[in-house]
């Protein structure tokens, strides 16, 4: 048990394991905190997509710096990531929604994100699945990719520890020193650490924490649903994703299938609050 560090991140997922291991590249010790199993809570539940055209250039300019930093990942940090730059096929079936790809394909060429219209025929060259009916637009984004989720907090907790991080699984953060200038330690069911840095990056616990530091988050966790099917002969890695903006799902290659997901308007809403002790994700059927 590490009793001082510089930094205390609190969750071991996407967000955490990568403040960990940049905080510690610069020299700066590092614990992490998790409740349950390093990166094993809603981190590998995620699809893996990254889209680079969004809503500001600003965070177009961050997908962009994300992606890169993906293609990297084994390079920079020795850690293996399953990395695929399939590219994305973004589908159209209303004129709205035409209207829109035709403004993020303005915001794209503006950014240097290669992106542009194709006909039918050449997203079924790539995508041989797609069905014809009721596409009104399509954009193809070549340089989109998506990656093993599991791999990418993990990867980085070990390159982290490397780096002189501490990890500290099945260690939850049970309460806070506050004093006259801010937090000045995470108690812990090992003990306290004295810090004078916390980062909250406990995924859907992050608003108890916040709570617990005297601040708030307007994180809500939700419930979403995907399915992966059997294999299927001629799904490889290189098909392209592909999301269907009305029906606001995505389809891509898993495990020789297909993961089908999608973002309902209504979402069962989770609060972590009135959970269990010792609830795990895992406990959730996939």
């Amino acid at each position: 048990m590490i009793a001082t560090a510089d930094a205390v991140v609190v969750g071991s997922g996407a967000f955490g394991a990568s403040v960990a291991y940049h905080l510690a590249r610069r020299g700066v010790r590092v614990a992490v905190l998790e409740r349950s199993g390093l990166a094993s809570q809603t981190s590998p539940r995620a699809a893996g997509l990254s889209s680079q055209v969004r809503a500001t250039p600003q965070l177009t300019k961050l997908a962009q710096r994300a992606v890169a930093k993906l293609a990297a990942f084994t390079e920079e940090t020795g850690q293996p990531l399953r990395f695929t730059q399939s590219g994305a096929l973004k589908i159209a079936r209303t004129d709205r929604d035409a209207e829109q790809l035709a403004r993020e394909v303005a915001r794209g060429r503006t950014a240097g994100v290669p992106i542009d219209f194709v006909s039918v025929a050449e997203a079924r060259r790539r995508l041989p699945i797609l069905g014809e009916r009721g596409i009104v637009a399509i954009t193809w984004s070549p340089t989109d990719c998506n990656v093993e989720p599991s791999e990418l907090p993990i990867g980085h907790c070990r390159a982290a520890e490397k780096l002189g991080a501490v990890l500290l699984p099945h260690t939850p953060a049970e309460g806070f020193e506050i004093g006259a200038h801010g937090v000045e330690g995470v108690r812990t069911p090992r003990g306290t650490i004295a810090t004078r840095v916390v980062v909250d990056a406990a995924g859907a616990w992050a608003r108890l924490i916040a709570l617990g530091l005297g601040g708030s988050l307007p994180v809500v966790p939700t419930r979403h649903q995907l399915l992966i099917t059997e294999p299927i002969a001629g799904v490889t890695p290189e098909l392209p994703i592909a999301r269907v903006i009305d029906a606001n799902v995505y389809v891509r290659h898993e495990r020789g299938g297909l993961m089908l997901g999608g973002y309902e308007p209504d979402p069962m809403q989770i609060d972590p609050a009135a959970l269990r002790p010792g609830f795990d994700v895992a406990e959730l059927p996939l």
